[in-house]
């Protein structure tokens, strides 16, 4: 969601099985080892984000931005992710988990990320050192521009796809999920709205579905986002951007699935803030870089 005053804000749920989020804050030159084939990296860049602390290997972040305002995300695939299981030794090999840590540790922007993305493999761990088992994830990134891809991984490789609808969900396939919206939306490239993909005439469209189907949720936030005022400035933005978040939150179910949305977050790339809500809180935490983290 972009703010009149030049911000942006990049948000989601993360919707899974019981954990314990927290933010957590990676220097600049934080040293890691590799699940796959303990390959040290060194991250050149600072980054703040949520996720966990495993004691003995090191942070996995779900979702967060880096000094330089570049954001990633990690979602659910839906069990369509399909990585390799034989290592090419020009490559850095990479658990699923780990690879949006490493794009907000070494790399500024979305062009960035699309010329390094190659050097990476994303590898099943059947014959890694460390056992990590399936994590069907596909990614989301975007930067201070605006600009946003999904990062997809087919047939052992990972597709990048331009994001101008700026929402993705858990479903596979991209270009899919925008071919279901089509009953809902008139596209165009010259929307009147900062925020807009469509030409604003809902006149005659069905009313989005309810649910919480991938796709559901993939309709139900793009409509909402499209028909959103448009915040003037980072605050607003925030009241606006939850209340969006409202309608595609998953509650806990005895009936449903025990997965549920185990936190909201989202990260404004112009004053690198983290806005950070766990299921069971009522307030909105938000966090900055501690000036220690980018000296």
């Amino acid at each position: 969601m972009k703010s009149s005053d030049g911000g942006l804000l990049f948000a989601r749920t993360m919707d899974w099985h019981t954990f314990a989020p927290a933010p957590l804050t990676l220097a600049r030159g934080y040293a890691w080892q590799t699940a796959y084939n303990h390959k040290s990296v060194k991250n050149l860049y600072a980054v703040l984000g949520i996720g966990r602390n495993f004691p003995d290997s090191h942070a996995d972040i779900s979702d967060g931005v880096n000094e330089f305002g570049l954001a990633a995300q990690k979602l659910t695939f839906s069990n369509h992710s399909e990585y390799s299981e034989t290592a090419n030794n020009f490559k850095l090999q990479l658990a699923p988990f780990e690879f949006v840590m490493w794009l907000l540790g070494n790399c500024r922007s979305v062009a960035e990320v699309i010329e390094k993305v190659n050097d990476v493999q994303l590898m099943t761990d059947e014959f890694s050192l460390m056992k990590y088992g399936r994590n069907d994830l596909h990614f989301a990134v975007t930067d201070s521009t605006g600009r946003m891809v999904s990062i997809e991984p087919r047939d052992k490789k990972l597709i990048v796809i331009e994001n101008r609808i700026g929402v993705v969900t858990n479903a596979p396939s991209f270009e899919r999920e925008i071919a279901k919206l089509e009953p809902y939306l008139d596209f165009t490239n010259s929307s009147n709205s900062l925020n807009g993909i469509s030409t604003g005439n809902f006149s005659g469209k069905p009313v989005f579905p309810g649910g919480f189907t991938p796709t559901s949720r993939f309709i139900r936030a793009t409509v909402l986002k499209e028909r959103a005022i448009t915040p003037e400035n980072e605050h607003q933005n925030v009241i606006e951007t939850w209340h969006i978040l409202n309608a595609v939150t998953v509650p806990k179910s005895d009936g449903r699935s025990d997965t549920y949305t185990i936190y909201r977050s989202a990260v404004e790339l112009k004053s690198k803030t983290l806005y950070f809500q766990r299921y069971e809180d009522f307030a909105i935490t938000s966090y900055r870089f501690p000036d220690e983290t980018i000296r």
